[in-house]
């Protein structure tokens, strides 16, 4: 069982273009506790939604229009879960929040977020729509409400243009 449950969360991360950062020098200990925090977080994540038997299937879509009218109006946080390798090759929406998934800390920094703005909706967008898209349904399941996925992501796929090529604002994303 553990064996299979690992394939799957395998298969998952390599599918869906998961990689685990590694992106600071750190001694032999810190390297493997690290590993095995990121691991322990993805498993958690992916193998609960497998056991749920829930599919990874976006269920609730934005149109990169109208999240970018809702951001206008406040009414909408927008986090890009995209890797910083990626925020600085396309740059990011205008007005977006930049936290990768694949960030240790990623639900501290989204309650952190939604605390300050409490009462908003969230959408996530990543290249295409697919990594938000399951960055939603696992949210959802695990009982966050208000939850969305940009639909065609930054980039676009071949179902929608995305923010890029809906001709949306984009801003260089520059490192803290």
């Amino acid at each position: 069982m553990a064996q299979r449950s690992w394939q799957s969360v395998k298969y998952i991360l390599e599918n869906h273009n998961i990689t685990i950062p590694m992106e600071f020098p750190m001694t032999f200990a810190n390297k493997f506790i690290a590993h095995l925090v990121r691991a322990f977080l993805l498993l958690s994540i992916f193998y609960g939604t497998a056991a749920s038997g829930a599919e990874f299937s976006v269920t609730t879509d934005m149109h990169a229009q109208d999240v970018f009218r809702a951001m206008q109006n406040d009414e909408l946080v927008l986090i890009d879960v995209r890797t910083p390798d990626e925020w600085r090759n396309t740059g990011i929406a205008k007005g977006a929040n930049p936290i990768s998934m694949q960030d240790v800390d990623f639900l501290t920094k989204l309650a952190q977020l939604t605390d300050e703005n409490p009462g908003k909706p969230v959408a996530f967008i990543c290249a295409s729509g697919r990594r938000s898209g399951i960055v939603q349904a696992e949210l959802t399941r695990r009982g966050y409400q208000g939850m969305f996925s940009v639909y065609g992501g930054t980039t676009g796929s071949s179902e929608a243009p995305g923010w890029i090529g809906e001709g949306l604002p984009v801003v260089a994303w520059h490192q803290n």
